[in-house]
């Protein structure tokens, strides 16, 4: 395989790796400690992750993935990958607000794999950029430890294949969570969420538009609209079982019912769920220390 063929194949399961995390960030989010307290500047990981999700929103057939990937969390002045938010840029800072440059994505659907999608163009990797703010709305540390927060952000979409993107519109994706530490027990970590997205006609183009070339008996051709495309509820669990090491379980729901384009033949569940087992180990930590701005 030539050189430029591999290097392609590599960046792809990079990318690959860290939007499955992305995608299950809820969960991510309580493999470490909430204190707070002099945490280390890096801090690198490594696990893996079994996941079962649907090939897309409101799609009737599922992808299962197992796949190994690196984690690390940085925790800079603007640069910022943690426990609080995921990756992303922060801005501007006070104990309780946050604005920030938000990653979001999803990962891509093979089109013979999807019995609705049979003989349509595939659904590459979509990468989310855009701005947000993080509001904490109720907080206690000490022995044990949560954190009601808010996440609002809104991400233009692309559609990316290599070194290729595609604007694919814009998303509103806010997020209402719940973390604790220690409550259920030692080292025991939860998530809750609720999210629901709103979209541009070209972001839901992208997932439920139905062009003439592809139309059959089966599957009309459609024009996909703007607007609401759904709900999910997020739970996660994480248990430290070893020094530096915990595994963790995620489970989501997702209703679709009223979303903009269940009329498209190609939404064919009002309701769709995924499961995440998996397990980080966390090996390395900086001995320079974070500070807060």
């Amino acid at each position: 395989m030539p050189t430029s063929s591999i290097l392609l194949l590599m960046l792809k399961k990079i990318l690959f790796s860290f939007l499955a995390l992305n995608s299950l960030n809820g969960f991510a989010q309580i493999t470490k400690s909430l204190d707070g307290q002099s945490d280390p500047l890096w801090e690198a990981g490594a696990g893996l992750v079994t996941a079962l999700t649907p090939a897309y929103p409101a799609s009737e057939d599922t992808k299962q993935l197992t796949i190994p990937f690196p984690t690390f969390f940085y925790r800079g002045e603007i640069l910022r990958a943690d426990e609080e938010g995921g990756a992303r840029g922060r801005f501007f800072k006070t104990e309780n607000f946050e604005i920030n440059l938000s990653i979001g994505g999803s990962l891509p659907a093979n089109s013979k794999d999807v019995k609705a999608r049979e003989g349509m163009p595939d659904l590459d990797t979509m990468i989310e950029l855009g701005p947000g703010l993080l509001v904490t709305l109720w907080k206690k540390k000490g022995v044990q430890n949560f954190k009601l927060g808010l996440n609002i952000p809104l991400r233009t979409a692309f559609a990316v294949e290599f070194f290729k993107a595609k604007e694919q519109g814009l998303v509103f994706n806010p997020l209402l969570y719940f973390v604790t530490e220690n409550i259920l027990g030692p080292r025991v970590f939860t998530f809750t969420g609720i999210s629901s997205i709103i979209a541009s006609q070209k972001f839901h183009q992208y997932f439920y538009q139905v062009e003439p070339q592809f139309a059959t008996i089966e599957r009309p051709s459609y024009d996909a609209q703007s607007g609401y495309l759904g709900t999910t509820l997020a739970q996660g669990f994480s248990k430290q079982i070893f020094n530096q090491v915990n595994l963790f379980l995620g489970l989501s729901y997702s209703n679709h019912k009223g979303a903009a384009n269940k009329s498209s033949p190609l939404f064919k569940e009002e309701h769709n769920f995924s499961a995440a087992i998996g397990f980080v180990w966390w090996f390395y930590e900086s001995r320079e220390r974070a500070r807060e701005f």
